[in-house]
C-alpha cells in the first residue's frame, strides 16, 4: 500500500556525500517517498554527480562539502567506512550543531568514538543500512533498495532521543526497518551475520572453483544450495578492503568458531559420530526457524503465514493480485520449501497479525493450502 507523506515535521533539506550505491539509492528513495517535499543534494565527483542528477537522484550537485552541507537538516555519508573517517572533522566544522549527521558504514565502533569527540552536541548518529548487493556504483543504484532492510542506528553519547526519532522515523518512511544498537554489540554481531559469512562464501567458492581436484572442472553441475551459499561472492574487494581489517578481532573470533564447529563435523564424519551431527542439524534448523522472529528496537516482529502454492502457471500472481485487491501489504516474501513437479510453500510476512488474519481469510477463499512450514 502507498504511504502518504507525514504531516509531523520531515527533513526539508538532505544532503548525501558519496552518491554511490547507497548514497544513490537512498536519494532515489527519499524522491521516491518525499516526492519534492524534500530537496536532496549531493557531494561528490562531478561526473557521477552528472550521472545521478540524470536518474533524479539529486536534485543539485557540488564537489564542494562545505557548501553542500550547508543549510542542510539531514547529512547521511555514503562512503567507504576509512573514508568516513577523513571526513568527520570537516563535517563537523560545517555542519550546524541542529543538523544529524548519519553515515552507512559497515563496522560502527570506531566511527562513533571518533564522532563522539567530533561532536559534542551529540548530532552525530551511526547507521548501518543492512541492505548491500554485489553491484556498485550510481548505475546500480535503486529506489526500493531498504525496503523492509534492517537499518541499524547507533547514537553517539549524548544524541538527543529527539534526533534518534526523527531519523528513525525518516528511515522508516523510506521503508527500512529501523534498530538501535551498542556500537560494540553492531560490530560483533556485523563480524558473524555479515563480514563472517562473506569470508566463508569467497572460501567455500575458492576451495571448489579451485582447489578441489574435480569439483572445479564442473561447476555448470553446481544446484541451488551452492549457487545461493557463494551468492555473495561476487562481491567486489573494494567493498571489504576497509570493513574487514577495521573489524579485525571480531572477524577472527568468529572465524575461529566455524572452524572450530567445522572439525567437529570433520571427526564425525563415522558411523559412530551420526547422532552428533543429527543434533547440529536440528539444532541449526531450530535456529534458522527463529530468524524472522528475532528482530527488536523500533520494529516488531512481523506476522507470518505459510502457503503452498502449486505448480501451475499464474499461481503466484493470483495470490499475490488477491493480496492487493484486499489492501494488504506483503512485507517479506520467502520460497521456503519446493517440492518437485508440485509446488512450492512461501512464507508471507505482514504488518500486524490481523493483517496476517486477513490474508490467511482472502487466500483460504481461492483454495490455496494454509499451514506450517
Amino acid at each position: 500500500m502507498t504511504r502518504s507523506v507525514p504531516q509531523t515535521r520531515n527533513f526539508r533539506k538532505v544532503t548525501i556525500v558519496g552518491v554511490g550505491l547507497i548514497g544513490g539509492s537512498l536519494g532515489l528513495a527519499i524522491k521516491h517517498r518525499f516526492r519534492s517535499s524534500v530537496t536532496v543534494t549531493g557531494v561528490d565527483k562531478p561526473s557521477v554527480l552528472r550521472k545521478a542528477l540524470k536518474r533524479g537522484a539529486i536534485d543539485r550537485g557540488t564537489a564542494s562539502l562545505p557548501r553542500g552541507v550547508s543549510g542542510a537538516d539531514l547529512v547521511l555519508v555514503a562512503a567507504p567506512t576509512t573514508s568516513i573517517l577523513k571526513l568527520l572533522p570537516a563535517l563537523a566544522r560545517s555542519c550546524s550543531p541542529e543538523t544529524i549527521v548519519s553515515d552507512v558504514g559497515s563496522v560502527k565502533l570506531t566511527v562513533v568514538r571518533r564522532a563522539e569527540r567530533l561532536f559534542p552536541g551529540g548530532n552525530f548518529i551511526g547507521g548501518h543500512p543492512m541492505a548491500g548487493v554485489e553491484l556498485s556504483g550510481i548505475d546500480a543504484a535503486h529506489p526500493l533498495l531498504f525496503e523492509n532492510a534492517m537499518y541499524v542506528l547507533t547514537p553517539v553519547r549524548g544524541t538527543p532521543p529527539r534526533m534518534t526519532r526523527q531519523l528513525a522515523s525518516f528511515l522508516d518512511f523510506l521503508g527500512a526497518r529501523v534498530i538501535l544498537l551498542d556500537a560494540r554489540i553492531h560490530d560483533e554481531v556485523a563480524g558473524a551475520l555479515s563480514h563472517l559469512p562473506q569470508l566463508t562464501a569467497v572460501a567455500l567458492m575458492n576451495v571448489v572453483g579451485r582447489e578441489h581436484p574435480t569439483a572445479g572442472k564442473h561447476l555448470q553441475l553446481a544446484a541451488g544450495g551452492f549457487r545461493d551459499l557463494t551468492r555473495i561472492a561476487s562481491s567486489r574487494f573494494d567493498i571489504w578492503e576497509s570493513i574487514l581489517p577495521m573489524n579485525a578481532a571480531e572477524i577472527r573470533r568468529s572465524l575461529g568458531l566455524l572452524i572450530r564447529e567445522l572439525r567437529m563435523y570433520s571427526a564425525a564424519l563415522t558411523p559412530s559420530g551420526t547422532g552428533m551431527l543429527r543434533g547440529r542439524f536440528r539444532l541449526a534448523r531450530q535456529l534458522r526457524n527463529t530468524i524472522p522472529k528475532t528482530m527488536k528496537g523500533f520494529v516488531a516482529p512481523l506476522a507470518e503465514v505459510y502457503v503452498f502454492v502449486r505448480d501451475k502457471p499464474g499461481m503466484l500472481a493470483q495470490m499475490t493480485t488477491a493480496l492487493h485487491n484486499a489492501s494488504i501489504n506483503i512485507k517479506d516474501i520467502e520460497l521456503v520449501k519446493i517440492r518437485e513437479g508440485t509446488g512450492g510453500t512461501f512464507r508471507l510476512a505482514f504488518e500486524t497479525p490481523d493483517h496476517a488474519k486477513r490474508a490467511t481469510a482472502v487466500l483460504k477463499r481461492l483454495g490455496f493450502e494454509m499451514g506450517e512450514k
